[in-house]
């Protein structure tokens, strides 16, 4: 058996090697960027993120660079580039320190959705705790005050609430029955209710949230930030931005370009 002597300084050099080489297994090199986007969520983020709504706000404002998309589930969007997994991270809101963030850069409008054969009257998100409900993962906290008290998990309200991490499986359990009550993003919703053929003609939609829900951008680099929301301004200044929610047919009261 061969005998090594390793000297203080090659120890060092090698940490040091391999202390780089992992950054940049997990963060972009040279002027790649690798950003973390959500797993697939038409119009948003579409055929494993290489189109999309979202996909394409970012390709456009950060034109200069080369990117490199990576989906992951939307609860480990949030801390991505605070735990240096990742250079940018696409959809998400601010949470602490760990991270620069953008100008809010994307509008969801959601909505409480019901069959209209079903009848139902629904003016108030109180009103909910009476029906069957189908949400998306987390949304008790995104969708104010009221809602997280009656449907978060230490809530006493959940036995007819339900959380679907995947929203085409959520339309699709909407549609499977009668007397289901859908929240989720109008544009989300129609996607998926055309690809199976039917029409947004049979529903009622409830506007119990506010009229948009904003989502920012967070990034490692602070000039990297700033020239991403300079872009986002360039696209809204020359109206790209409301011809990109033309083409993936999203319908808004207030965009962020507003």
């Amino acid at each position: 058996m061969r005998s090594y002597k390793i000297s203080r300084t090659s120890l060092a050099l090698t940490l040091l090697v391999c202390m780089t080489w992992s950054h940049h297994a997990l963060a972009g090199t040279g002027s790649e960027l690798v950003v973390a986007i959500s797993l697939d969520i038409p119009p948003y983020v579409m055929d494993n993120a290489n189109t999309g709504l979202e996909v394409e706000i970012v390709r456009r404002a950060l034109a200069h660079r080369t990117l490199r998309f990576i989906q992951l589930p939307y609860d480990e969007l949030q801390t991505a580039v605070e735990r240096k997994r990742v250079d940018v991270s696409v959809g998400v809101q601010i949470a602490d320190e760990g991270a620069f963030y953008s100008n809010d850069f994307i509008t969801f409008a959601n909505y409480a959705i019901s069959q209209k054969a079903d009848g139902f009257r629904i003016d108030r998100i109180a009103d909910l705790k009476n029906h069957r409900v189908l949400a998306w993962l987390d949304a008790y906290l995104e969708l104010g005050d009221e809602f997280e008290r009656l449907f978060s998990p230490e809530s006493s309200h959940l036995t007819n609430y339900r959380e679907v991490a995947d929203q085409s499986e959520q339309v699709k359990m909407f549609w499977q029955g009668k007397g289901n009550v859908i929240v989720i993003d109008r544009s989300i919703f129609s996607h998926f209710t055309k690809a199976m053929g039917l029409s947004m003609r049979g529903v009622s939609l409830h506007p119990l949230f506010p009229p948009v829900t904003n989502f920012k951008v967070s990034f490692r680099d602070r000039a990297v930030r700033d020239r991403f929301n300079q872009g986002l301004i360039t696209l809204c200044q020359d109206r790209v931005y409301r011809e990109l929610l033309n083409r993936y047919h999203v319908e808004l009261l207030r965009t962020v370009c507003d």
